[in-house]
Order: C-alpha cells, then sequence, then structure tokens
C-alpha cells in the first residue's frame, strides 16, 4: 500500500504508481502547484488551478478512487483505493 500525508508535488506520482501497479493506496491533497504542472487538464480540457480541481483531477484517473474526510482539521479529504478494488480490478 501506499501511502501520502500531504505529499506536495509526490501526491499525483503516489496516485499513478499505485494505479499503474494494482496497489491500494491513500493520499491527502494539499497543494496544487498549478505553475509547477501547468501541463495537467481535467477529462474536459480544463486546466487544474484549484485544490477542488486538482481533487477532481486525480479522481478522473480511475473510477476505483474514493474518497471521504477524516476527523482533524485542514485538508482532511482523502482519496484512496482499497485492496477488495485491486482484486477485483477496478
Amino acid at each position: 500500500m501506499l501511502a501520502g500525508m500531504h505529499p506536495d508535488q509526490a501526491t499525483e506520482p503516489i496516485v499513478d504508481f499505485a494505479l499503474a501497479h494494482g496497489k491500494p493506496f491513500a493520499v491527502v491533497p494539499c497543494c496544487v502547484f498549478p505553475q509547477l504542472f501547468a501541463a495537467r487538464r481535467r477529462a474536459g480540457g480544463g486546466e487544474v488551478k484549484t485544490y477542488e480541481e486538482f481533487v477532481e483531477y486525480l479522481k478522473e484517473k480511475d473510477p476505483s478512487i474514493r474518497s471521504c474526510f477524516l476527523p482533524f482539521q485542514g485538508r482532511n479529504l482523502v482519496l484512496f483505493r482499497t485492496v477488495a478494488a485491486v482484486a477485483a480490478g477496478d
């Protein structure tokens, strides 16, 4: 399992690696870095500049990606893919 708690620039690589290798993961995205990752585009072609757009961009990578909120203040949305989703081939 891969995990990232506010992993900054490593958020997307964690998700991509887990998806490419059939691994479960959990990440709590925080910073978007729109200037550093200016080539990111949502499925509809829109740029990824805000936190909300970043979360949607990551979720668009695979239908098995789920989300929920963790019980603490601040950026607490976790995106995850479970072992069951991996086993089912989702």
